[in-house]
């Protein structure tokens, strides 16, 4: 069991190191390859150790960018190239559906260029086509699971909302965030959107401006009430892509050398990875309090436990759906015969009928029976019935 989350960490680090390597020495898109970088950890704060498909499909996106960039022109495409292309980017969209409005964005960007090659438009438009027409799909022609229905549910906060999109809970704390995590945000849309301005360039100054503006509203207004922070984050990553790409394509490459570019994105960088690393203290809170309970209630006669989340720090726990599994691998890591079947869950009363089956493993979305669980790393011993800690 160690050996499979140790490898499961590390697979996080070298997915975006091959990446890496795919853009800067495959296809030689340096400036992809920084953008890369730069998206990694522009605002990544608590997206670091709560893991979430956004910034992999971000990084796969910026992969086909590169890719595309390489190529340089769709007269360039081979015949055999395009059904490579469409499955590249139906990927991505299902890495996560908002990855849409960051390939929308970079589409757009490199539309406004000045002086295209031949075949440049034509490239980025059959880009953005396919991107949509798998959304159209999606959202029109195939059946929703219930997770994609409740995003849409959300959406009508729009139309019951309006006029009163900006005073609202999510605003507020978006822009109370951007003072202690997220700063480098409006500093960026803001140097981007002045060198457009002294430039003239005023379309490409609206895109900068306006563009992360409307993002942000579209992830605030349907979450009006707020959420907890490392949730909203998640989806305000692209906003990352937002600031870097005009930062990386533009403004740096006219403001600066490029040897100060590279101290100046190293010293960025570096700052960038000291706050994320001060930023572990809820997770590590978190995990400590689980180990701790295993190391408490290590004792009991019972130890298969089902607990309300009024029994429970939830202000450390955050969130309870996670912790049948998360209990269940922590306690495996000694050896598998020391797997525990413990549940905190907001209504567990909706259990009541399964508590006294001597061999099942309650899960949040789903409940196994032990002979289902792989041996190799899960043994539990247990075959007594859930109980309640205060019984």
């Amino acid at each position: 069991m160690k050996g499979v989350l140790l490898s499961y960490s590390v697979g996080h680090v070298l997915y975006y190191f091959l990446l890496f390597l795919l853009i800067t020495l495959g296809v030689k898109q340096w400036k992809w390859g920084l953008t890369l970088v730069l998206v990694s950890v522009w605002m990544t704060t608590h997206t670091f150790y709560w893991l979430s498909e956004m910034p992999q499909g971000l990084a796969f996106m910026i992969f086909i960018m590169a890719w595309i960039h390489w190529r340089g022109s769709i007269y360039q495409l081979r015949l055999w190239e395009y059904p490579l292309l469409v499955a590249a980017l139906v990927t991505a969209f299902y890495f996560h559906p908002m990855v849409l409005y960051a390939l929308v964005f970079c589409c757009l960007f490199f539309l406004l260029r000045k002086r295209p090659p031949a075949g440049w438009t034509g490239l980025h438009i059959l880009v953005m086509a396919i991107f949509l027409l798998t959304v159209y799909v999606k959202y029109k022609v195939l059946k929703l699971d219930w997770y994609d229905a409740m995003s849409l549910e959300r959406a009508r906060a729009f139309a019951e909302l309006w006029p009163n999109w900006f005073d609202i809970k999510s605003n507020h704390d978006f822009l109370r965030w951007c003072l202690h995590d997220y700063y480098l945000i409006p500093a960026g849309i803001l140097l981007n959107t002045a060198y457009y301005c002294w430039k003239q360039d005023w379309l490409k100054s609206l895109l900068a401006l306006l563009y992360p503006a409307a993002f942000v509203l579209l992830v605030n207004v349907p979450f009006h009430n707020g959420d907890n922070q490392f949730y909203l984050e998640n989806l305000y990553l692209p906003l990352a892509i937002f600031v870097t790409v005009p930062l990386v394509f533009d403004v740096l490459p006219a403001l600066l050398t490029e040897r100060g570019m590279f101290w100046a994105l190293t010293l960025l960088v570096f700052v960038q990875v000291v706050h994320i690393y001060r930023s572990h203290r809820p997770w590590t809170e978190r995990l400590r309090w689980e180990q701790n309970f295993l190391e408490q209630t290590a004792a009991l006669p019972q130890k298969k436990l089902l607990l309300n989340e009024q029994q429970v720090p939830m202000d450390k726990l955050i969130l309870s759906w996670g912790t049948s599994y998360e209990f269940l691998m922590l306690s495996a890591l000694e050896h598998p015969d020391s797997a525990r079947c413990i549940i905190v869950d907001e209504a567990p009363e909706r259990f009541d009928s399964l508590l006294t089956q001597p061999r099942l493993f309650l899960g949040e979305f789903r409940n196994y029976r032990f002979d289902e669980l792989p041996r190799q790393y899960f043994n539990p011993l247990d075959t007594s019935a859930y109980q309640s800690l205060s019984d």
